[in-house]
């Protein structure tokens, strides 16, 4: 009952309190969703005293861990997305500056948590949920800068600036995964790094067929409705009286158009 109490009630709390302050149109249901989204996560991040008991006081302890660095590349990334070539509300040179030093920080905090002292430990050994969290975030970043790239070369244009910072992070990405497949870390060695990569590699190629196996059934579910469909009723051509009507209208409008 604890269990169910404090993680996965709150984890349930904390999705759909989410999504109703993001996708409710009322002040009201949006402050009760993020009120509702601050006491499940807050609950998650309280596991590792209210279930110390349980395994899954382990993803609250992550939670807790990763909070920081995150906030950090989430709020960095944003000043330095709206200081660029923005319409409305761009900020300025300063809040650029700024953005690029939180991302430095919290890249190099996530770093620290690989290579030094900072491995979350939970009770005693690497939280495992750290061990799939750090190699599926390396994967996935540099699978999106690279899709990134793509895109960008196929539908952008001029866009050699933006194309060759997506460059430069995918091969960040792939630089980190190829040094911690190939160095121990204080806490996780480069074999177990190594299957944990593979394993998450297997999860995002799960995931990408997952998706498309869910588009094409959507298109075939379409595409078998339409077809089941009659044809659309073909009107008459209109008569002799209507097409005096019409013109008399359109002849009427445009005197009114030619007087005002």
């Amino acid at each position: 009952m604890q269990a169910f109490v404090f993680f996965w009630l709150a984890g349930l709390l904390l999705v759909l309190g989410t999504l109703l302050a993001f996708f409710s149109k009322q002040k009201a249901p949006r402050q009760v969703g993020f009120a509702t989204a601050l006491v499940g996560f807050l609950s998650l991040l309280a596991t590792p005293w209210t279930l110390s008991f349980s395994p899954s006081s382990a993803f609250g302890h992550l939670l807790g861990s990763v909070l920081g660095p995150s906030v950090l590349l989430a709020v960095g990334f944003y000043q330095i997305a709206f200081s660029g070539h923005v319409p409305v509300g761009r900020l300025s040179k300063q809040d650029r500056m700024v953005g690029v030093a939180m991302v430095v920080v919290g890249v190099v905090w996530f770093e620290a948590m690989h290579w030094w002292t900072l491995t979350p430990t939970y009770p005693s050994d690497a939280n495992p949920y750290w061990l799939i969290f750090w190699p599926t975030m390396l994967l996935f970043g540099f699978a999106t800068a690279t899709g990134a790239y793509a895109f960008v070369g196929v539908a952008g244009d001029n866009r050699l600036r933006e194309q060759r910072l997506m460059m430069v992070v995918s091969v960040f990405f792939l630089a980190l995964m190829v040094l911690g497949a190939t160095s121990d870390g204080p806490s996780v060695d480069r074999e177990r790094f190594i299957t944990e990569l593979l394993l998450a590699a297997a999860d995002l190629f799960g995931v990408l067929v997952g998706a498309a196996a869910a588009v094409l059934l959507f298109f075939l579910v379409v595409l078998l409705y339409e077809r089941q469909q009659p044809e659309p009723a073909t009107l008459p051509p209109p008569t002799n009286e209507q097409l005096d009507q019409a013109s008399a209208v359109v002849a009427n409008h445009l005197g009114r158009g030619e007087e005002a």
